[in-house]
């Protein structure tokens, strides 16, 4: 029998429909089935039968291969394995954490003794609520705290809370267990929090846990935590080479946080659950709200750190090492950037500048810029320091006047401006956000359009404010640097009008009663006024300089008593040379979707009101 090439059957078609198309060509090249029509016979059904077990076979295999490899991998337990071979462990979900101060007033006993210091310890895991859109959340202190005493009253200046609750799991270590591994029993753990001690022989000693196998040796007393394919926390120990081995009988007692699914980030007023040594009148000031809670790591983001982590080999010399670095240190982060102090400005050599984002807040508490900086300066070079420093967010304020068809729509203008609202959001959401990003004029004007079919047209204006904070009573200038040229046709651009500048108000030392606001001349000059019946009386008309070009404003030293926001700040905002923004060194750029304005206008033309554009309003496309 002569063999026929079109017998030959392709072994990379894997779909269905080709699958079973190849074996009809592959059985046509067969003398017995030469000629046989196959639609509607019996050996059809077959033919499908196989193409189904084939489909199905090369899908599974397909699947299991690039569940390999870490670029490809989409189930979360062989991306962990995957990140695992490159040393990098996944951050684990993280509890809520706040900052108050505690003030028991009239303390006595019955007999109307005053009880010890010692005696009202507000001891670890102690209860405390707060009430957070409704919704009652329980945090614990994680130290005890002994209070300071003033007679009758009592007063614990700084209490550690966390959302959640302690834990505590025990295990008994059996050496005829291979490779022991123990996985605590609750799914939801803040791994940094995670205490565990070893009782030997009567003896209880305390392991730290392990994130570098070059600072341990046969002797050190420390566990390593990983995440299981469960999705389970489960923690082992050394093998008297990298780490102090166990022996039977000894007794594990791993202590812990369990996070909530709902993080009540935001959360300002706390009151105490439980009485210390009886006593419940209690005073608490919150001096840092809650913030921090996350959840586990994501799988994007396991794929995008884990080889940024391995490149770094757990030192720190290139800026993508501070970068992966900072990354495993602060889990929490939305975005980092890390640049030199050649490229600062002004540069300040011999330092690396990091600057990072968290999660649910735009800055870093103090605690927590010098936790990361400590663990920096473990690992950089003795050359150069390392220095977290505040994100600088620009706020993009979206204006827009959209045309529609009211024939093409059964929506209100008001449901069609929420729905272009909304899609404003998503664009910042999608594009935004995060540092080395580009807000695209066009690419939003675009999605405004295709928010919805009977929208013919938009224009969309665009300004920036920055938020600078004073500090009250102190005589300072300021610098105040959007990274971004301003908008400037000419000398003397609308000078009358106070140039492209506004800003919120403020008050300064030696006048109580007038409210003072920055504007520009439109040549370079910064300005300050007050409003005297609807018209500007300038107070200093030379109060600084603005450079149009590089986008930088600078206020000559003042001393401010208050200003009209709340926490002390200022709000400069400007008209950008270019609808395009671009973020710079540590600079963020956000729409501030608070401040989105949008307007719908009917369309009279398509709508049938009017003709050859009689009637006919447009807007403008400069609000300058």
């Amino acid at each position: 029998m002569a063999t026929i090439k079109s017998s030959q059957i392709n072994a990379t078609d894997l779909d269905f429909d080709t699958i079973s198309e190849n074996i009809k060509t592959y059985l046509k090249g067969q003398e017995k089935f030469k000629d046989y029509d196959f639609e509607g016979s019996n050996l059809n059904v077959i033919i499908d039968m196989l193409a189904y077990a084939g489909h199905i076979s090369g899908v599974n295999t397909n699947i299991a291969a690039s569940e390999m490899f870490l670029d490809s991998a989409q189930i979360r337990k062989n991306v962990v394995s995957r990140a695992k071979d490159l040393g990098f462990t996944p951050a684990s979900e993280k509890a809520t954490s706040a900052q108050i101060e505690v003030k028991m007033s009239n303390i006595r006993n019955a007999n109307q003794t005053i009880p010890s210091a010692n005696d009202m310890t507000l001891s670890r895991g102690h209860n405390f609520t707060t009430v957070y859109d409704g919704v009652t959340y329980n945090f614990v202190n994680t130290t005890s705290v002994v209070p300071v005493r003033d007679n009758t009253n009592f007063s614990y200046p700084t209490v550690d809370i966390v959302q959640g609750q302690y834990i505590t799991d025990s295990f008994v270590f059996d050496s005829q267990v291979k490779n022991s591994k123990f996985v605590l029993s609750n799914s939801r753990v803040d791994k940094s929090k995670l205490e565990v001690s070893v009782n030997s022989n009567g003896g209880v000693a305390k392991y730290s846990l392990s994130t570098d196998v070059s600072t341990i040796n046969a002797s050190s007393r420390v566990f390593y935590a990983q995440e299981n394919e469960e999705g389970f926390i489960e923690i082992y120990f050394g093998d008297d080479v990298l780490g102090k081995g166990l022996v039977d009988g000894d007794l594990i007692s791993a202590t812990y946080i369990t996070v909530d699914t709902v993080h009540a980030d935001g959360a300002k007023l706390f009151s105490m659950a439980d009485a210390i040594n009886g006593f419940s009148n209690a005073t608490i000031t919150t001096l840092a709200i809650a913030s921090g809670g996350a959840e586990k790591e994501s799988i994007d983001s396991i794929k995008f750190k884990a080889t940024k982590f391995y490149t770094s080999q757990n030192r720190l010399v290139t800026l993508n090492d501070y970068k992966a670095k900072v990354s495993e240190y602060y889990p929490n982060a939305d975005a980092v950037a890390v640049w030199g102090g050649e490229d600062n400005d002004p540069p300040q050599y011999g330092k690396v500048f990091v600057s990072l984002k968290p999660q649910n807040s735009d800055y870093l508490s103090v605690a927590e810029k010098a936790q990361v900086t400590s663990k920096l300066n473990q690992l950089n070079m003795l050359t150069v320091r390392p220095e977290i420093v505040d994100a600088e967010i620009v706020k993009i304020l979206i204006t827009t006047v959209f045309k529609y068809n009211k024939n093409d729509t059964t929506l209100s203008q008001g449901e069609l401006e929420t729905i272009v609202r909304n899609a404003i959001v998503n664009f910042d959401n999608t594009n935004l956000n995060n540092f080395d990003s580009i807000f695209r004029h066009s690419n939003l004007v675009k999605d405004i359009d295709a928010s919805n079919s009977a929208i013919l047209s938009n224009i969309t204006n665009v300004r920036l404010e920055k938020k600078k904070t004073v500090e009250i009573g102190k005589s300072e200038g300021l610098v105040i640097n959007f990274g971004n040229g301003f908008f400037h046709p000419h000398d003397g651009h609308n000078k009358a009008s106070g140039g492209i500048l506004t800003s919120t108000g403020f008050k300064v030392d030696g006048d109580s009663v007038n409210t003072y606001f920055f504007d520009d001349d439109g040549s370079g000059v910064v300005r300050r006024y007050s409003l005297q019946s609807g018209v500007r009386v300038f107070a200093d008309q030379a109060a600084g300089t603005i450079d149009y070009t590089s986008g930088k404003i600078s206020v000559d030293a003042i001393k401010f008593t208050s200003t009209v926001n709340n926490d002390t700040s200022i709000d400069f905002t400007v008209i950008p040379s270019s609808d395009d923004v671009v973020a710079i060194r540590g600079s963020l750029i956000d729409i501030s979707v608070n401040d989105i304005k949008v307007t719908g206008e009917v369309d009279t033309i398509s709508s049938g009101e009017s003709s050859a554009g009689v009637g006919y309003n447009s807007t403008s496309t400069s609000s300058y």
